[in-house]
């Protein structure tokens, strides 16, 4: 079981508010509580090895991940999953690092605050320039915001985590979504984030989750970066995956409790198996 968080907090921020709606403290420690009663938690490393080996799992294990790098997890996560004696691993976008720069989506909700207007949580990527221009034309400045809020993980905060036994990865550069780039760009996103993070931090493991989701990203991708990585993770629930390394997540942010997740997704998988269609196909 991999569940799959991006932040924890009871005081939303501006930058998340308009996006989605975080696990609050109290939700997450009910979702550790639930987790701890029926399965045991492992490191990524133990996960690592249990893939290398290729020998069947006969317990029932979990590994939290959570995406985005973002602050919360050092100042409300860790010292919650540290009382437990939990492992998890945080997957950091390399450009967000220190709070240089923002993820587009995040000034999208920023921005939409302050002009209520829809059309801004539908531009893409390709277009995110247009969020900087909104913001400059409404007196709206990310850098102080970033300054400010800090909405990230600094480069001492994450080396302080690893000290605790915190497990760290790469999640793009800067947060695009895979099915609207191309290959090339796909590799660069990756590999690119990936040593960046490997070397800033001294990591002798090399993983990944993608940003958003790997829904049509090729076979052909996975087999370039299958000598690049150790381990990948995507976000589409208890399913198999034909790529190689390659394992799918559950998403906990929902207004569902952690039990009833699970349990829907259990369900969801076997009638998947019953017929047929439980194991992702890539091109």
């Amino acid at each position: 079981m991999l569940p799959f968080y991006h932040i924890v907090t009871d005081d939303i921020p501006l930058h998340v508010k308009h996006l989605y709606k975080p696990r609050t403290i109290k939700n997450f420690k009910e979702d550790i509580h639930f987790l701890l009663a029926h399965y045991e938690p492992i490191s990524l490393q133990q996960l690592l090895d249990i893939k290398r080996s290729g020998q069947p799992v006969n317990k029932n294990y979990f590994h939290l991940t959570f995406d985005d790098g973002l602050s919360e997890f050092y100042s409300i996560a860790a010292p919650i999953l540290k009382e437990r004696n939990i492992p998890a691993t945080v997957f950091l976008n390399s450009d967000f690092i220190d709070n240089e720069l923002l993820f587009y989506r995040f000034k999208a909700s920023i921005l939409y605050d302050k002009l209520k207007d829809n059309s801004l949580l539908s531009i893409i990527y390709e277009n995110k320039d247009q969020l900087d221009e909104l913001a400059n034309d409404n007196n709206i400045d990310f850098s102080i915001y970033l300054n400010d809020k800090k909405p990230y993980l600094t480069s001492d905060q994450i080396k302080e985590l690893i000290k605790q036994g915190f497990t760290f990865g790469a999640h793009s550069k800067d947060h695009p979504l895979y099915n609207q780039l191309t290959l090339e760009e796909q590799l660069v996103q990756t590999k690119e984030s990936i040593l960046s993070v490997t070397r800033k931090f001294d990591l002798d493991y090399r993983v990944f989750s993608f940003p958003f989701t790997d829904d049509m990203v090729s076979n052909k991708f996975f087999e370039e970066i299958a000598s690049f990585t150790d381990m990948t993770f995507g976000s589409a629930g208890l399913k198999e995956d034909m790529a190689k390394n390659h394992f799918q997540r559950v998403a906990m942010e929902t207004n569902k409790t952690g039990k009833d997740i699970i349990k829907s997704e259990y369900l969801y998988c076997l009638a998947k198996i019953k017929a047929g269609k439980n194991k992702i196909i890539r091109q």
